[in-house]
């Protein structure tokens, strides 16, 4: 079969659909149009020959006659009614091969369905809605009569009352979907559970099983290592995987490792393991391991061998909140990335040092891009200076950090050397201790929140220009800073940034200058200010004349522009946006002859325009 539809892809007469997490084919319209066209005699319920047919109308079945249903193939119900079909409604379909009920709303499976004999494919999943955890669903026996069924698709319908006594039957079954199920017993009973669990892998020729999201404990047993996927996403209460098992594809095996990251996860017993061992043979391009408070031992990171996994490029280590069995420390010295690792991402480590691959990442991770650290304890960061691929820095909620150094040294010419040539961006928030030294990396885009430490405490840098440049690196060109307690005058971070463009300051109240500030803003094309408290512009606003793009944000109590305004003569496009104390804009405003955009959004009431921009509108 999987031969068959690969052939009529290589032909382009079956798509893959675009729709995330589906394996669905899509037909061409040509391809439809012709098949209708064939089969034009054969599509119609009401017509004898009806061999396929696609009911949106479940009353049709349910006239006096039912000879139609005697030839029919396939029988697709679109009929989201609540009504439960007769119990003998399938009696005449003596030839069904595929029956589809996913969208009928019918909450049982008629008795009749036993007299399938014929049937391949039945999907009675529940498409409409995912039932809750105390609603069931009740198998009826006559499933296990279906000894041709090769497709069985039950997921999204709470508890499966009366599934296990047919399953062992279904022996020519070769995909079973039972998901988002809760139990199979009117009760909940682990060891019940584990007996059908376990029933599943005998049946001989089962090729696919989805048991996704099923919040149950159960083992794996071993006989699921001969199946060609097994999905069990979002199952965290998984007891114990055989050493076969876990060596099927990861990414098939755990689609947990794409959606949210991998939980590590164990029982209440003090001498069991977590489930991170089952990771010993995943080597996906992302990995993401989250709640690492719930280790056990040093060995259970030992056993995974992280290091060797070299398809990893992308890497998350994120403890969780909690007590840890295992101190912080010694758990990240045991998780040692391969060196194919681009991206790294530590998330509440509570260590108070990092151990050696760390503070020495330059050797383990040569090829490092992007680096992001948050909700750490230290005190110091790890010389990154000689990662000479790193593009990306993220620092966050580390208050107890005091010390990024870059680690410029002078050359023999008397030059500061630059270092982190390739850096773009660097990001810090909530690190109010930090200081940068002795001078400022050479990032494109900077980001400082509520990090004050890390504008004002520059005494000792040297002048603007000793800065280190080079043609290699591009020069600083956007900053923005946020929820800053510091008057701006001391932003003496601005010093060392000469040729800023693109400057945005949110919730920081005092914007009063200074000249060496103001200079530093000279080159501005692009500034934003949001500052709810602000009743008036600040006064040095008019002096950048280079300004191209000004947007002025949540300023609930300014009233006007100020007239200093009138020499941005560069101006092109002027934004407010929620200014709702401002009810009419000054008639100089059309007096800035480049100003091309006007935009006023999300104000309370209307706003009075200029002359010249009311005709535009007009």
């Amino acid at each position: 079969m999987k031969v068959f539809f690969s052939s009529l892809k290589l032909c382009i007469l079956l798509m893959q659909s675009m729709q995330v997490e589906t394996e669905f084919l899509v037909m061409h319209d040509l391809v439809h149009d012709l098949a209708r066209s064939v089969l034009a005699d054969e599509i119609g319920i009401e017509d004898p020959t009806c061999r396929y047919a696609w009911l949106t109308d479940h009353r049709k079945l349910l006239k006096s006659s039912m000879t139609p249903l005697a030839k029919i193939r396939a029988l697709h119900f679109h009929d989201r009614s609540n009504y439960q079909l007769d119990r003998d409604a399938f009696s005449p379909a003596k030839c069904l091969r595929v029956l589809d009920l996913s969208r009928y709303c019918t909450q049982e499976l008629p008795d009749s369905i036993g007299q399938l004999k014929q049937l391949r494919h039945l999907d009675a999943s529940s498409w409409s809605r995912k039932l809750e955890r105390w609603e069931s669903t009740r198998i009826p026996k006559a499933l296990g009569a279906l000894n041709k069924l090769q497709y069985l698709n039950l997921s999204r319908r709470g508890r499966l009352v009366g599934l296990p006594k047919v399953m062992s039957n279904l022996m020519e079954l070769r995909y079973l979907n039972i998901s988002h199920c809760h139990g199979y017993y009117l009760s909940d009973s682990p060891s019940a559970n584990q007996s059908f669990i376990d029933c599943i892998g005998t049946l001989p020729n089962l090729e696919q099983l989805d048991l996704s999201w099923n919040d149950y404990c159960f083992c794996v047993p071993e006989s699921f290592s001969s199946l060609n996927k097994l999905n069990l996403r979002g199952c965290m209460h998984i007891a114990s995987l055989p050493e076969n098992v876990a060596k099927l594809d990861i990414l098939r095996l755990f689609g947990l490792l794409q959606y949210g990251g991998f939980p590590v996860r164990a029982d209440d017993s003090e001498s069991s393991s977590s489930n991170l061992v089952f990771l010993k043979h995943a080597n996906p391009q992302v990995l993401s391991i989250k709640d690492l408070v719930n280790v056990r031992s040093v060995e259970e990171a030992c056993c995974i061998r992280l290091m060797e996994k070299q398809s990893i490029e992308e890497l998350t280590l994120r403890w969780g909140e909690g007590a840890s069995s295992v101190e912080h420390m010694a758990l990240l010295k045991e998780l040692v990335p391969p060196t194919s690792v681009q991206n790294l991402n530590i998330f509440g480590y509570k260590g108070v040092i990092f151990p050696y691959w760390v503070m020495h990442i330059s050797k383990y991770l040569p090829n490092l891009v992007s680096l992001r650290l948050w909700n750490l304890s230290c005190s110091g960061l790890p010389t990154l200076v000689q990662l000479p691929n790193l593009r990306k820095i993220f620092l966050g909620y580390m208050y107890n950090l005091e010390e990024f150094t870059t680690g410029c040294s002078m050359s023999g010419d008397g030059a500061n050397e630059l270092t982190l040539p390739k850096l773009e961006h660097l990001e810090m928030y909530r690190c109010p201790k930090l200081r940068i030294k002795p001078c400022p990396p050479r990032a494109v885009h900077w980001f400082i929140s509520s990090s004050d430490n890390a504008l004002s405490s520059w005494e000792e840098c040297a002048s603007t220009s000793s800065t280190p440049a080079s043609s290699s690196s591009p020069p600083v060109n956007k900053l923005k800073v946020e929820k800053s307690e510091l008057p701006l005058h001391q932003w003496r971070l601005l010093h060392h940034l000469p040729g800023l463009s693109d400057v945005s300051i949110t919730h920081c109240d005092d914007l009063t200058i200074s000249p060496q500030i103001g200079q530093a803003f000279k080159s501005l094309e692009s500034l934003s200010l949001e500052c709810i408290e602000m009743k008036i512009l600040p006064e040095w606003l008019g002096e950048l004349t280079s300004l191209r793009q000004l947007n002025l944000i949540c300023m609930n109590f300014l009233q006007e522009l100020d007239k200093n305004m009138k020499q941005l003569t560069q101006l092109q496009s002027l934004s407010l946006d929620m200014c709702n104390a401002l009810t009419s804009l000054p008639q100089w405003l059309g007096e800035l002859t480049l100003l091309k955009t006007l935009m006023c959004v999300h104000m309370c009431v209307p706003i009075v325009l200029p002359t010249k921009y009311q005709c535009v509108c007009n």
